[in-house]
């Protein structure tokens, strides 16, 4: 049956001719049968294509899946083995590494027509990815090993794995093994959290043996003669006065000293500030690190 898109089809047209139908018999009939057709005739929303998928390098340990409808003894599952082969009905080892699956396709029907069938249609699809893995590991809600199919971005990766957990800090890295020289060199892509939609992490493509690591939320305390007492995200190379700044600055009755707690290998540290001299560039702006619990003094009348 056509489509409406490209003219009426059988049923359209009978109805359109038929002297015993009004017009209002006609208009009602085509309420009802045009929503029907459109559903035979559109492909559902799964079957569409994806590019990303279309483009994917086949490689050992993949599992193919070849279909002709006309020669069923020929359909069936095929693992890529170590050489990059598959063995196929009739024509023994096939050579399929490194080509998508439309290609592989094509070198299947050049060598069955070449000796065995005329005009034949095979289908190539993966049905399992499993030659390109990569690992996540750190605050997502499913760590693991991924297996790449296609194309795949940073985020796309983070949100197969879960997305990130509320824990997740603003620190994403990406280790990479490149070859220098022909030497293998680690290489580390720090992308930031916020970048995942819109920014680098749509960007960044994966590789097979990359392995992603999503750091947990780095956080400081600050409290006294504070505007805004509570914990915060700490910021790269935050100091002292960024760190009161971001808790709104001071308190009306805020003293310029201030005390910074600090966890050092299970010994208590205490780093007394003075605000004022830190101004005069007489004393450090000092770096905060995580879990550092910052005191700021009441001033005394």
């Amino acid at each position: 049956m056509a489509g409406f898109g490209g003219g009426c089809g059988p049923i359209a047209r009978f109805v359109l001719v038929s002297p015993s139908m009004t017009k209002r018999c006609v208009a009602c009939f085509l309420v009802m049968i045009v929503p029907v057709m459109v559903a035979f005739s559109a492909p559902p929303a799964s079957d569409a294509p994806q590019p990303a998928v279309a483009m994917y390098h086949v490689g050992v340990g993949d599992v193919l899946k070849v279909v002709s409808y006309q020669h069923r003894e020929i359909s069936g599952e095929f693992q890529v083995d170590s050489g990059g082969n598959i063995t196929f009905p009739l024509l023994d080892k096939v050579h399929v590494a490194g080509l998508t699956p439309t290609q592989i396709a094509a070198v299947l029907k050049t060598k069955l027509e070449k000796n065995f069938y005329v005009s034949i249609q095979i289908e190539v699809n993966v049905s399992l990815y499993h030659s390109k893995p990569v690992t996540i590991i750190g605050e997502v809600g499913s760590p693991g090993t991924y297996y790449l199919k296609g194309v795949t971005t940073l985020t796309g990766l983070i949100a197969e794995a879960g997305g990130l957990k509320s824990s997740a800090g603003r620190k994403i890295e990406v280790r990479r093994t490149i070859n220098v020289n022909g030497v293998p060199t680690q290489k580390i892509i720090t992308v930031s959290a916020h970048e995942l939609i819109g920014g680098m992490g749509g960007q960044l493509i994966l590789k097979s043996g990359d392995i992603v690591s999503v750091a947990s939320r780095q956080l400081f305390f600050i409290t006294g003669e504070i505007a805004r007492p509570a914990q915060y995200d700490l910021q790269d190379d935050e100091t002292l006065m960024q760190a009161i700044s971001q808790a709104g600055g001071l308190g009306k009755f805020a003293s310029q000293k201030v005390e910074i707690h600090r966890d050092n290998g299970g010994k208590k540290q205490v780093i007394k500030v003075n605000l004022s001299r830190i101004r005069q560039g007489k004393q450090k702006d000092p770096k905060i690190k995580a879990n550092d619990v910052i005191i700021v003094k009441r001033r005394f009348f």
